[in-house]
């Protein structure tokens, strides 16, 4: 009788082990936080589905170079490559009062075709070009 005592505790026992063993735990709390932007356009972390915000870059027709401030980055032909780098290379010069301010919504080097076209490296001398671009600057 013991061992039927037993089985029958254990029987019992079982589904109640089962019962009492489930957990159910919390989903951690995530922080929400609303940025009020005037800027158009999705929020930074959502994906833009075919929409991208544009970038002033300064292009400096005479030497071919192109300058992102905001990341303080240079743009700059080498051969068939283009370079990119903090500091452009010491045979540069660059005049800052002839620049123009263009704006894109990727990286430079990719439409040069286009600007160059439309900013030849005697901008400035043929007198299209008149100080820094077309007025965007306030340096």
């Amino acid at each position: 009788m013991k061992a039927k005592g037993k089985i029958g505790a254990i029987l019992l026992a079982l589904p109640l082990s089962f019962a009492t063993g489930c957990v159910i735990a919390e989903r951690p709390h995530r922080e929400v936080v609303i940025i009020d932007s005037q800027e158009p356009g999705p929020p930074p972390w959502a994906p833009a589905h075919g929409w991208r915000r544009k970038q002033d870059y300064y292009y400096y027709p005479a030497i071919q170079v192109y300058y992102y401030p905001h990341v303080h980055r240079y743009y700059w032909p080498e051969g068939r490559e283009w370079k990119v780098g903090v500091r452009l290379p010491a045979h540069y010069v660059v005049e800052q009062h002839k620049r123009v301010v263009i704006e894109l919504d990727d990286e430079p080097h990719k439409h040069h075709h286009k600007i160059k076209r439309e900013y030849p490296p005697d901008f400035f001398e043929r007198g299209k070009g008149k100080g820094k671009g077309k007025g965007k600057d306030k340096d």
